[in-house]
């Protein structure tokens, strides 16, 4: 949680990022989801989070698109360019496709940044809600990480690493989830893991690296529920203030006076 007595550190965070999740882009412009334009809540959500600052670099941690076509990507593309065109660091969700969405994902999947390295974990598989984290991946994930050079890291996946308190939604969070927990832990240059795939705010912490999960830019789904629930939350977003020290201060916000019609 962003604490009042920590607005300081903002001022003199070393990289600021913003990140968004879940946006669920459809192919058609006119197409709703659950009834939500999510072409105009990203866009809300974009314009309002630029409104208030010029982050060093954009993080999207999966669902991209919902229809993952090639068409939704490029549209994608030309909303996000409307508002912001630093550096990006784009991971596919289990909604998204790797074929059509690889113009967007970043070989290696990392942001090298002042002081910090924001290092992308690919959890998603085609065609399926699960996460995946091979025993491959880790050996490249500890590869990186012994290449940081002194520098901070953030981890940025899709799945969740931990429960969120809500069934349906746990039994796809990332299965071996302690083993890339303790081999993060390791590494006392890791100090944040962000995701996605939620859409509901999660803040917890393992060890002393704090774990994030982030609002989706349309929808939100109700926290703690044993089924499929949606709740009446706005579309949001997390600011991330990374510092000179590790410190990672972070802030979600949302999109005020939405007209968010959320249709069964």
């Amino acid at each position: 949680m962003f604490k009042e007595e920590e607005r300081y550190l903002t001022a003199n965070a070393l990289t600021t990022v913003l990140q968004i999740t879940d946006v669920h882009l459809r192919a058609q412009p006119d197409a709703l989801l659950l009834g939500v334009d999510t072409a105009h809540s990203v866009r809300a959500v974009l314009g309002q989070a630029l409104a208030e600052g010029s982050p060093d670099a954009l993080l999207v941690t999966g669902d991209v698109c919902h229809d993952p076509e090639p068409a939704a990507y490029q549209r994608f593309v030309a909303i996000v360019t409307e508002y912001f065109q630093g550096p990006m660091l784009c991971l596919p969700g289990n909604h998204d496709l790797e074929a059509p969405m690889r113009g967007l994902l970043t070989e290696p999947c990392v942001l090298h940044l002042p002081g910090w390295d924001v290092i992308g974990l690919d959890s998603h598989v085609d065609d399926e809600t699960r996460a995946d984290v091979s025993e491959k991946d880790l050996a490249a994930l500890q590869e990186s990480l012994a290449n940081v050079d002194g520098r901070h890291v953030l981890i940025a996946t899709h799945h969740p690493p931990v429960d969120v308190g809500s069934p349906w939604l746990d039994k796809d969070r990332i299965p071996n989830a302690q083993e890339l927990l303790e081999l993060l832990s390791e590494h006392p240059s890791v100090k944040g893991m962000v995701f996605g795939h939620a859409h509901q705010v999660v803040e917890s912490v393992y060890r002393d690296i704090v774990l994030l999960g982030t609002p989706s830019t349309c929808f939100q789904f109700a926290p703690n529920t044993q089924t499929f629930s949606i709740d009446d939350s706005m579309p949001g977003y997390r600011w991330l203030y990374l510092n000179a020290d590790g410190g990672v201060v972070s802030e979600v916000r949302r999109v005020t006076d939405y007209p968010l019609n959320i249709d069964l």
